[in-house]
């Protein structure tokens, strides 16, 4: 019966990259306990290989349609994405409301998005508006900058492949890739040092390198794909991350300036990560299948978990019955969004799409 669900056709396609699968399914779960009261130290980094993953895959689309001379539609790109996006998102909003009013009118009502407020979740620009604070949803900052992602990186691919000629395409796709990460760890330091909030954390600008380094993957996979397969390569990259992981989270421990948490922090991680995923990306993980049904339901778990942490620490605190609930709750409630609102959605997707732009 539970090999019926849609979510072991997907995790046993031989075509789905296991790897991937298994970091994304480590970031969820790294991200989720770290939101209960810092169950999982460090746990908020499982922001940054999203971000990596996410170049990785949304850039692989693109590159995949620029490399077989496929027209590239701004608007089709887009809309393939709000359908993945938005439904499970706006009902997020909706319900999780609901929920937010249900349990914290009266014990937290700084939980509750009023109505005024509303807008900046709406049109994702919540990551360039600072407070009024509202924790259970402000989470999607991040889907904010993925947003804006889906709108930038397409627009630079097309402008490649109207300018410049097929044989330079590849040289021009390195260069500007490059120039983006190398601007977003600009940007970072700017942010830092010459604005009022020091705040690198949240705006797009500032993030854009972490999905730069995912798109960067994507091409030397794309490109040099056999050379990664050596195993001396697969080696010496995955070493070489861990190692600068390892350091990067020794720094932090032992730092306690601001500078480092907010500008080297979240510049570093992402790179480590890339390296990290470049050395094992062709190695099988499949065997792992919790990981990777976890991985299936990242998204809908992401969005959902924080509205319930307040729910449940208040009455189980942070002990291990909680920590059970609060990610069998928040798992269940990730589970019935996918089934209910995102597979739906994906199953009408190609009709619409081919209805509109074919």
């Amino acid at each position: 019966m539970l090999q019926k669900l849609n979510v072991f056709k997907v995790v046993n396609n031989p075509d789905r990259i296991s790897s991937v699968d298994f970091f994304r399914g480590i970031a969820v779960l790294a991200v989720v306990l770290f939101h209960f009261k810092g169950t999982l130290p460090f746990g908020y980094l499982g922001v940054e290989i999203f971000f990596v993953i996410s170049g990785l895959l949304v850039g692989g689309l693109l590159t995949k349609d620029l490399t077989t001379q496929k027209k590239i539609v701004f608007f089709e790109f887009f809309l393939k994405r709000g359908f993945k996006i938005w439904p499970s998102y706006y009902m997020f909003l909706l319900l999780g409301t609901g929920v937010a009013i249900l349990f914290y009118s009266q014990s937290h009502p700084d939980q509750i998005i009023p109505l005024w407020d509303l807008k900046r979740y709406l049109f994702f620009y919540q990551n360039y508006t600072g407070g009024p604070f509202h924790w259970s949803f402000d989470h999607v900052w991040t889907l904010c900058v993925e947003e804006h992602f889906y709108i930038l990186l397409p627009i630079l691919y097309i402008f490649i492949q109207k300018v410049f000629p097929v044989e330079k395409q590849k040289q021009a796709l390195f260069l500007f890739v490059i120039g983006v990460i190398v601007s977003g760890i600009i940007l970072k330091h700017c942010s830092y040092f010459f604005t009022n909030s020091k705040d690198v954390i949240a705006s797009t600008h500032n993030r854009i390198d972490a999905l730069g380094w995912g798109v960067l993957l994507n091409l030397i996979i794309t490109f040099y794909g056999e050379k990664i397969k050596n195993r001396n390569v697969q080696v010496w990259s995955t070493c070489l991350g861990v190692l600068i992981f390892v350091a990067a989270i020794v720094g932090s421990v032992y730092s306690n300036e601001s500078l480092f948490y907010k500008m080297y922090l979240h510049t570093i991680i992402p790179f480590a990560f890339a390296l990290i995923l470049l050395g094992v990306y062709y190695i099988d993980f499949s065997g792992i299948k919790f990981i990777q049904v976890i991985a299936y339901y990242s998204y809908n778990w992401y969005l959902w978990h924080p509205v319930f942490v307040f729910f449940i620490y208040d009455r189980l605190g942070a002990t291990w019955l909680g920590v059970l609930c609060y990610l069998g709750l928040t798992f269940s409630a990730a589970v019935l969004s996918t089934m209910l609102i995102e597979e739906p959605f994906l199953k009408r997707r190609k009709k619409v799409i081919d209805r509109i732009f074919h």
